[in-house]
């Protein structure tokens, strides 16, 4: 098949710290590529790639730097090309919908971000211009209103992760420092715990004044420890040894990936029931879904009845990346016949 990958232009692929649908889009090209598919891969002039890569943008802007007329010029660049392929998978959300309108491949949109209830006029004008793919099941429900043909759960490269078996005391929170991922939850558990917490992120400028006065009060670097993003290496090295990864979030949240890498590494997640977290964590197997801060308290005093090689396993058959390109490849082929 001939395919265009359409990604965004804020972050190269594959993004060097930050950046999980960026991963994601980096792991699907690559993965067709390594089938004898011919790609093309629309993207920042610095991202690396065995596809065709045709940069609108020479160099990234930089997260949180994405300018509304140059993310819409790089999706009018794309689709300029679009006549030549037989599939063109649209990762730009509402940008490249007022030109998948007039494209003559049938044209894919994966929603991985919650956009619609945002932009609700927009989406409504636009809901059948192209094949919409959920996420997840739960994000899938919630887009009802939109053309959604399907979900395909993101996966990860497995393998790229070191897996231990033998766990340290302390608990680990990976994201954003902000209300709705649950950094104060964090916080309050593992001062109600007596327990070490490695809380590592970045600060967005929107959640400036939640850190200021709900976080840094509490950081002592002794018990309560924070870190800016981790780069892959530190990341890795704080899943493998954390007791358990904490994801008390505060919203339906499409998809987690930090679930994903921190099971990679053997690690159990304690996470609040909402958005993909029931898709992905499977009680008393691989961590706990729970639904109060009491429940949360005991879970992380029962994550060391978890095997870490449970929750290694879990990954590598339900979230690898084989089988996320198998389902794209079946969407794929399905489309392009529907349009002959």
């Amino acid at each position: 098949m001939r395919i265009a990958q359409i990604a965004p232009i804020c972050l190269s692929l594959p993004p060097v710290n930050y950046g999980g649908a960026e991963l994601v889009i980096s792991l699907l090209t690559e993965s067709l590529v390594k089938r004898g598919h011919e790609v093309t891969l629309y993207a920042s002039g610095d991202s690396k790639t065995g596809a065709r890569l045709k940069p609108f943008y020479k160099k990234a802007l930089g997260y949180g730097n994405d300018s509304p007329e140059l993310c819409l010029a790089n999706a009018n660049f794309a689709f300029q090309d679009a006549d030549p392929f037989d599939v063109i998978h649209n990762h730009m959300g509402f940008y490249g919908l007022p030109f998948a309108k007039y494209a003559r491949p049938p044209v894919v949109t994966t929603l991985h971000n919650d956009i619609v209830n945002q932009n609700e006029a927009f989406f409504e004008y636009y809901k059948n211009v192209c094949s919409f793919v959920a996420v997840s099941q739960n994000q899938c429900k919630r887009m009802s209103g939109l053309n959604v043909v399907e979900y395909i759960h993101n996966s990860i490269d497995v393998d790229s992760f070191q897996f231990c078996g033998k766990k340290d005391d302390y608990l680990l929170f990976l994201g954003n420092i902000s209300r709705n991922k649950g950094a104060d939850v964090a916080v309050k558990t593992a001062l109600a715990l007596k327990r070490k917490l490695f809380l590592v992120g970045k600060i967005e400028a929107a959640h400036r004044s939640f850190f200021d006065h709900e976080i840094k009060p509490f950081i002592d670097n002794k018990q309560i420890i924070f870190e800016p993003l981790a780069d892959t290496q530190r990341k890795q090295a704080l899943y493998a040894s954390a007791a358990c990864l904490l994801f008390p979030i505060d919203w339906e949240e499409p998809f987690g990936l930090v679930m994903l890498e921190s099971l990679a590494c053997g690690t159990p997640v304690v996470a609040f029931n909402r958005g993909s977290v029931p898709e992905i964590i499977v009680n008393g197997k691989n961590g706990f879904a729970v639904n109060s801060f009491e429940e949360l308290l005991q879970a992380i005093r029962d994550v060391g009845k978890i095997r870490p090689q449970d929750c290694r396993k879990h990954v590598e058959a339900l979230f690898n990346v084989d089988r996320m390109t198998d389902q794209y490849e079946r969407l794929y082929e399905k489309l392009i016949q529907a349009r002959r």
